[in-house]
């Protein structure tokens, strides 16, 4: 069996990995990096296959297109565009399925089509528990787990060589606020049925504990927003597009005491997936992405700012979102003293996104506007849940991935206070690096 990292083993993002045995590969996901889309100032749907990755948003496979036939089949293991978002543009050069649950198919589908390509590709969808004979010995299995994301799963890809399992990304949450809890019994079983490699989640092994769950940011908004409330003033809350679970307690906790504006294309996009598949219900929200409907919707609210919840893009401080266009100016409503700005979100650790919530954060309390940052539990793995993974799983060798390499190097620390010996059965990669393991 050999491991090629293509990408997320230098980085928080871009993420895509071959697994490759005697009778195929299978790749599982193809991301792109946000933070090369930012800097670049371009919409990666405008660019083409070649130019994305030149400029190194999205995964370079090239290693693998001479063994394009042997590829059998892709897996996305949930909706991020880090996992994802690289489909539209490299998923086509593939003979074979893509495989991934229900709402990352959705979510896929929606952006295929803004990219404006044609992707011949089967497309099949899978539930967690469910598997998919890929080849006469390659089999895909899908384990639920939890993460910020409706649909995410753990990957087990079954061959003659033995089974490799793929983590990215999850959290161990029992309490959730959507969905099941992860399925503790069936990873269980993989580790003693044998599990020969494994693939874990290094994005946040450094930060001490485990990773509280969902349930209870759902009651901490309960209180901030109530607390927001108190003054009649604005209130605007950002969090992950993604992040249904999220958006369900911010409407819950809204309580219907204030009309819903949710603003922002990536939020459209997102909602109308969990929309179509009920998991969501926005008939009594005010949806809108484009230019012109944004503009009329906040000029509307501006008259009458103390009667709405505005949730929008821009948890990031990206430049193009709608919070940040709002701190700059650039709609028909002002942020004015007094009002609430909360942030139902973390920074994503790379140092763009640190300076773009830092500039943010100075022009909304410029204005006078109160920033109330980190109502949030993050969605990845923290050091225990990552060693209770391990040790559930009992690998015979362990990767470590998804991160910068001093958080890869954390996770392999991890490792070896559970045994494992460096380069020997447990493996530090980068980027166009391969393992035969």
């Amino acid at each position: 069996m050999k491991i090629h990292a293509i990408g997320g083993y230098n980085q928080v993002g871009k993420n895509m990995t071959a697994v490759e045995v005697e009778n195929g590969i299978v790749l599982i996901d193809m991301g792109y990096d946000m933070e090369e889309v930012v800097e670049k100032d371009q919409e990666i749907e405008e660019l083409t296959t070649k130019e994305t990755i030149q400029t190194g948003a999205i995964p370079d496979d090239s290693k693998i297109h001479d063994k394009k036939d042997k590829v059998k089949a892709i897996v996305i293991g949930h909706g991020h565009l880090d996992h994802v978002g690289g489909v539209p543009k490299l998923a086509g050069s593939y003979d074979c399925p893509i495989i991934a649950t229900p709402f990352t198919m959705s979510v896929l589908r929606r952006m295929v089509k803004e990219d404006r390509k044609s992707l011949e590709n089967e497309l099949i969808e899978m539930e967690p528990g469910e598997s998919y004979q890929a080849s006469e010995n390659i089999a895909i299995e899908f384990i639920n787990v939890t993460h910020s994301i409706p649909g995410a799963v753990l990957t087990a890809v079954h061959t003659n060589d033995g089974t490799m399992v793929y983590g990215l990304d999850n959290r161990l949450d029992d309490d959730p606020v959507l969905g099941d809890i992860p399925d503790y019994e069936r990873i269980r079983e993989l580790g003693e049925e044998g599990v020969k490699a494994f693939i874990g989640d290094s994005t946040r092994v450094d930060e001490p504990g485990r990773c509280m769950s969902e349930s209870i940011v759902s009651t901490e908004l309960v209180h901030t927003i109530d607390q927001a409330y108190q003054d009649d003033k604005g209130v605007f809350i950002t969090t992950f597009s993604s992040h249904i679970e999220r958006l369900i307690s911010i409407l819950k906790a809204n309580n219907e005491r204030r009309k819903v504006a949710l603003i922002g294309r990536s939020l459209k996009e997102y909602t109308g997936s969990a929309e179509e598949m009920g998991m969501i219900n926005l008939d009594d929200v005010e949806v809108v992405s484009y230019w012109d409907e944004t503009n009329e919707l906040l000029e509307k609210i501006s008259k009458e700012k103390s009667e709405w919840l505005v949730i929008c893009t821009g948890h990031q401080g990206e430049p193009g979102a709608a919070l940040t266009r709002i701190a700059k100016g650039e709609y028909p409503i002002e942020i004015e003293e007094g009002d609430n700005i909360i942030f139902s979100s973390s920074v994503i650790p790379n140092p763009l996104n640190r300076a773009s919530r830092y500039r943010l954060d100075k022009m909304i309390k410029r204005e006078g506007g109160r920033v109330i940052s980190e109502v949030h539990v993050s969605g990845h793995a923290k050091r225990e849940d990552c060693r209770d993974l391990l040790l559930m799983l009992k690998p015979k060798n362990f990767i470590p991935s998804h991160g910068t390499t001093e958080m890869l190097a954390s996770h392999v620390t991890l490792a070896r206070e559970e045994g494992y010996t460096l380069n020997e059965d447990l493996f530090l990669l980068e980027n166009g690096n391969t393992v035969d393991i």
